[in-house]
């Protein structure tokens, strides 16, 4: 979790001063630069080793073990009665003998933490760990104060229960030695026995133990239900055989993932219990989705004429100009601002039946909005409407409600239907997956995202998700008692919680004159219903990323419900065209549009950025503003100690500064640098390959603007770093509660301190490099943030003096371990992992630290050299 680091004396004295004028109280010089961009800076110690370790925390013993191993042997027994019959059923669809068996659940102590060990589904020995739900995450998403006890569900066999029963008979027999005896704290253990410890009861596994959504959501009834169904992919065959013997239909696509593969049937509560039985491969079930957009919508009005004049002012990007590929419903390429910038070609669908034209209006809508941006803006401005970007769409939601693809699924084919032609591209998901998760925790869409976005590591893909809205219609409208708590009961819909995703929420930046009545969100606040990440436990990842221009509310008369402000939403094309060619647009999926549009136009002016720098700048060049700012104020006033971290889950990193987003300027500098390192590797020992271990850092020697902050003296200045990466994820190890495993790999960052050297900087965060300088009293006080977030966008900020900052120049990045780490087979540990560190400075106006730093960037690691590297640029 984010938390706030002691300031020094001089900063707490200032703390009143706004976060984002501190640094740069004068001003900022005219944006003229382009961004420092390097490649290959990096040097990798020749070993590395990380520093620290995890410890178990104690558990209050069972006062009597062999009664306690007696009690667990018998349920053992009684829970698995029926194994015999089951692995019957499962011989005769050809499952293999060591595959067959049956689940079981076992129930924690009340008040400890069930141990499960770190057994796989897949895994060829030991307990197979399918799922665990612990006590206070699920008191927590209920509001209660006791959840009961921890439950883990587990996979068994034969010959898996025979080990069971002896480990319980070895258990039992170590609970009989005396207390002072000192075989009890010596002797190894028995195998299981920290299960057996901490565990209270064993049973036989129900449908709804295999439920890992919220418990209240589980299908109620004996009706047909639309379940998503999580598998050991090795038994995948065997499920489809078992389901087509029961007369049971999957509907999508299979999704895939490390060592599971998700499909969604619909069956009863009562098939899909045999279902459960006969197929042996069932990990876990969760609630079906598809996409829908969630947008309020509004009777557009009518200027036809106003988008005639513009449709002939505008020039069409050049052909290989990046393109935003609208993922949505559709869109109406005869709306005459459109027509230039999307070939009937590029107009896809991912089931042929739903046709490419837009059903809804939604997807026409976000089309202009990520071509143009507010069309009112556009309108206004004079002479030509050079694009810089083209258009993509696909069709990805269904014309009806109940429509027959899974939102996962509909992920996988777009991106497939549209890759097909190479091109850059930026994806725009406005859509969101309803009856998902909303606690944070990845789905299947949302996983399926940060597959699609890791793609090979490479080839890496950015997606820009909206984080959903508050429901609200004309029947049940949006209450203002909502906005009080700035939607805190709403926890942010599924993909958004993609790590690998850019996620928007929207924010009311229009002025408000007071004509139309009375706005619900003051300027520069929450989007009355932009959903927020306030209800998410850690540990968890940092939610939105970004906020862009989502329009506002007005109250009604009552002072108790709201409805949507055409005013102040932004004008876009419509899928009316040509009769009425504009529309009204707002909402989380308006933000999402303007950000993608914002995102790709950053590839054309930069088109030799990776896809980890697009998504690090986005989020480098946002700022909070006044508004969310005088909430921090607020917070911290009445001593709330998470104050920032509760500023992020509502506001993320703030609004984007377009300015600082494509430009630097001579007193604030960015510079990017590109690079990889190997997280793993296998070493060899005495001749013999060992396990997988943590393999490299990579240190990074800045170029430093090093003489000009230290003439700056005692002057306050401001510097952040980003760290962006994407991970292959494995969804199924947050089931098995073992969140920190879903990433393949996991990196921070680490700066050399004041008043230490290189050397000093290396051997603090590598416990293999050997400190040859004497120790030094370093600083690391003047950090916003601990970096404490289980996403893969790192940032945080430091301010302090100009001085301290010159002899910052070294920077570590280091890898922590994830899933990659833990399988030997599956040799993914081999690759590598690709990183964008994005560092920014700035000081006071008219003080040059970009021409310091240009010139000490060494020429062979610049992307853009020569006279590139200054370039003015152009508007």
């Amino acid at each position: 979790m984010a938390r706030k680091l002691a300031r020094p004396r001089q900063q707490q004295q200032q703390r009143r001063r706004r976060p984002d004028t501190i640094a740069a109280s004068g001003g900022t010089d005219s944006p003229a630069y382009r961004h420092i961009h390097m490649r290959g800076l990096g040097k990798a110690p020749a070993k590395f080793g990380s520093r620290g370790y995890k410890t178990e925390k104690d558990v209050d013993p069972v006062p009597d073990r062999a009664a306690h191993a007696k009690l667990l042997l018998r349920e053992l027994d009684v829970a698995v009665g029926k194994i015999d019959d089951f692995m019957a059923e499962q011989e005769d669809i050809g499952i293999p003998a060591s595959k067959r068996g049956m689940s079981l659940t076992v129930l924690g102590r009340p008040g400890i933490e069930l141990r499960t060990g770190d057994g796989r589904p897949a895994s060829p020995r030991g307990l197979k760990v399918l799922n665990v739900r612990r006590a206070d995450a699920a008191a927590a998403a209920t509001g209660e104060t006791n959840g009961g006890p921890d439950q883990a569900t587990f996979f068994v066999t034969k010959s898996t229960v025979a080990k069971l029963q002896d480990n319980l008979d070895a258990y039992g027999r170590w609970g009989s030695l005396p207390p002072a005896n000192d075989r009890q704290s010596k002797e190894k253990k028995p195998d299981n026995y920290w299960l057996f410890e901490t565990g209270a009861s064993i049973r036989e596994t129900s449908l709804r133990d295999l439920w890992t959504d919220d418990v209240e959501t589980f299908p109620k009834g004996k009706k047909e239900t639309r379940w998503e169904v999580w598998l050991q992919a090795s038994l995948q065959e065997f499920f489809l055989e078992a389901a087509g013997r029961l007369g049971l239909k999957t509907y999508g696509g299979p999704s895939e993932f490390v060592e599971t593969v998700v499909q969604s049937i619909v069956a009863t509560p009562q098939d899909l219990q045999r279902l459960v039985h006969q197929s042996a491969a069932v990990v876990e079930l969760r609630s079906a989705s598809s996409f829908s957009s969630g947008f309020f919508n509004l009777d557009p009005e009518d200027r036809k004429f106003a988008a005639s004049e513009m449709a002939r002012r505008i020039v069409r990007a050049p052909d290989d100009a990046p393109k935003v590929v609208i993922l949505d419903t559709g869109v109406n390429r005869e709306n005459v601002l459109l027509r230039s910038s999307l070939a009937a070609a590029e107009c896809k669908t991912v089931k042929q039946s739903w046709g490419t034209d837009d059903h809804s209006g939604h997807g026409t809508k976000m089309a202009g909005l990520a071509l143009f941006g507010d069309l009112e803006e556009v309108a206004t401005r004079p002479g030509p409407i050079a694009l810089e970007t083209a258009l993509e769409s696909v069709v990805v939601s269904a014309p009806r409600p109940d429509g027959d693809v899974p939102a996962r699924y509909a992920l996988q084919r777009a991106v497939a239907i549209v890759e097909k032609k190479k091109a850059r591209r930026i994806f725009c998901l406005a859509q969101t997956a309803p009856g998902e998760a909303e606690n944070g925790r990845p789905s299947s869409t949302s996983a399926v995202l940060d597959q699609l976005a890791y793609n090979d590591g490479v080839a890496t893909r950015l997606f820009c998700a909206a984080v959903g809205n508050v429901p609200h219609s004309l029947q049940e409208p949006y209450q203002l008692a909502d906005y009080e708590s700035r939607n805190v009961r709403f926890g942010i819909q599924s993909p958004a919680q993609a790590v690998n995703a850019l996620s928007v929420g929207a924010v009311s930046l229009k002025a408000d004159d007071g004509s139309s009545g009375t706005v619900v969100a003051p300027q520069g606040d929450l989007m009355p219903s932009s959903r927020t990440a306030a209800r998410w436990l850690p540990p968890r990842t940092h939610k939105p990323d970004i906020m862009m221009e989502g329009g506002n509310f007005l109250v009604d008369d009552d002072g108790f419900f709201c409805r949507a402000s055409k005013r102040h939403f932004v004008l876009t094309t419509s899928r009316d065209a040509p009769g009425r060619p504009l529309a009204v647009s707002g909402e989380t999926s308006t933000a999402t549009a303007l950000a993608a549009g914002l995102a790709a136009r950053l590839s054309a002016r930069y088109p030799n950025y990776r896809m980890e720098t697009i998504r690090a700048l986005m989020v480098h060049a946002a700022r909070w503003t006044p508004a969310m700012l005088d909430h921090l104020e607020r917070l911290e006033s009445e001593g709330r100690k998470d104050a920032w971290d509760e500023i992020r889950t509502r506001f993320g990193w703030g609004v984007p500064d377009p300015v600082r987003l494509f430009a630097s300027a001579g007193n604030a500098m960015t510079m990017i640098v590109e690079d990889e390192l190997r997280p793993y590797h296998r070493p060899t020992k005495d001749g013999k390959v060992q396990g997988i271990s943590l393999k490299e850092m990579k240190y990074f020697r800045l170029p430093w603007p090093t003489d000009a902050l230290a003439e700056l003296g005692n002057t306050e200045v401001s510097m952040r770093c980003t760290l962006s990466y994407f991970v292959e994820p494995d969804p199924q190890a947050v089931t098995r509660d073992k969140l920190d495993r879903y990433h393949s790999c996991r990196l921070k960052f680490d700066f050399k301190q004041y008043g230490e050297t290189h050397a000093n900087a290396q051997a603090r965060v590598n416990a293999l490099v050997e400190d040859e300088d004497p120790a030094t009293n370093a600083s690391n006080e003047g950090w916003l943030f601990a970096q404490r977030s289980m996403g893969t966008l790192v940032q945080d900020e430091w301010r302090g003096q100009a001085y301290r900052l010159a002899e910052r120049s070294g920077v570590s990045v280091l890898p922590i371990r994830g899933w990659w780490g833990e399988l030997v087979k599956i040799k993914n540990w081999m690759r590598p992992a690709r990183f964008s560190l994005i560092v920014s400075i700035a000081v006071p106006a008219g003080v040059d630290i970009y021409s310091e730093v240009a010139i000490r960037a060494p020429a062979e690691n610049l992307v853009e050299s020569g006279p590139q590297r200054t370039r003015l640029l152009t508007t």
